[in-house]
């Protein structure tokens, strides 16, 4: 182990990763304007990391197509560990005493999210103000990993308006590693019943008035004086889907709307339903209707 004083760590800042790794990530999630989380996808070589401690929690999840010998330390206690065949995510709470080192290249990509963010959806959904996770070694979940893909898939296409996407994934993940991996035994919350009716219909219309700018999950619940989680969870119950994807099926139905009855570019329009680009639009809409925008266009 190393003898000097424990490094402190923000992965967000280039000069602080390279204290820890020899290369720079390939790609970030910090322009994107994500609240409290970021992510950032790696391909780095055989190494050992100094004993540091990171300022966030963090999730490390490993390529599975990969089988990597590695070595973890948490707080000075040594554990070896295997990658692959679906063994590929680590849990490194923020402040932790932490070193690894791993035995070959291999792409990663690493999940950051601020301890207050946790706090808040914890105050939120539990009703308490501390909490804590655990470490967790080599591991496999596939939720987790389901949600590690669906961001970097994000951050590969590099759009910039997605917060409410990755506002929503947040949420999820925070309360998946709060009934999982924390010292938090009780459990969380439920509710049955969705929103009010007023406070439903204040949503969508704050939603529909809204379509075109980059909605985030905080500006919705602030407008109806609730908690993010809360009012997820409730916006769900009520729907049956989750914001995002509400917001997701208004802008799309609003693009059809366009498309039927103007002659605007399909650039245009994609830009006055909130798509940062005619090819986010193009994505979305093939994906929810089997064919393009200029397609749909062509049978009216």
């Amino acid at each position: 182990m190393s003898e000097t004083q424990p490094l402190a760590v923000d992965f967000t800042q280039e000069d602080e990763v390279l204290q820890i790794l020899p290369r720079l990530p390939l790609r970030s999630s910090a322009n994107l304007g994500w609240n409290g989380f970021y992510i950032q996808q790696h391909q780095q070589p055989a190494w050992e990391t100094p004993e540091y401690a990171h300022t966030r929690h963090m999730l490390l999840i490993h390529s599975p197509n990969l089988t990597i010998q590695a070595e973890r330390w948490f707080d000075g206690r040594r554990q070896q560990e295997q990658f692959g065949g679906g063994t590929n995510i680590v849990i490194v709470p923020a402040t932790i005493l932490h070193q690894a080192n791993w035995n070959q290249e291999s792409p990663f990509s690493l999940l950051f999210l601020e301890p207050d963010r946790l706090i808040q959806v914890a105050y939120e959904s539990i009703t308490v103000d501390r909490v804590e996770l655990i470490p967790q070694h080599a591991m496999h979940d596939p939720l987790i990993d389901q949600i590690g893909r669906a961001l970097a898939a994000e951050l590969e296409t590099n759009q910039l308006n997605s917060r409410l996407f990755a506002d929503s994934l947040t949420i999820a993940l925070s309360i998946h590693l709060l009934r999982h991996y924390s010292n938090w035994q009780q459990p969380l919350r439920e509710d049955t019943v969705g929103l009010a009716q007023r406070k439903l219909q204040q949503a969508i219309e704050y939603i529909n008035e809204n379509l075109a700018v980059d909605l985030t999950i905080g500006a919705i619940a602030n407008e109806l004086e609730m908690s993010q989680y809360y009012f997820s969870r409730l916006f769900k119950q009520s729907l049956g889907i989750s914001p995002y994807q509400y917001v997701m099926q208004q802008r799309l139905e609003r693009a059809k709307y366009l498309l039927r009855t103007t002659s605007l570019a399909v650039a245009a329009i994609a830009a006055q339903v909130g798509f940062s680009s005619q090819n986010q639009l193009t994505i979305q809409f093939r994906k929810f209707t089997g064919t393009t925008p200029s397609g749909y266009r062509k049978t009216f």
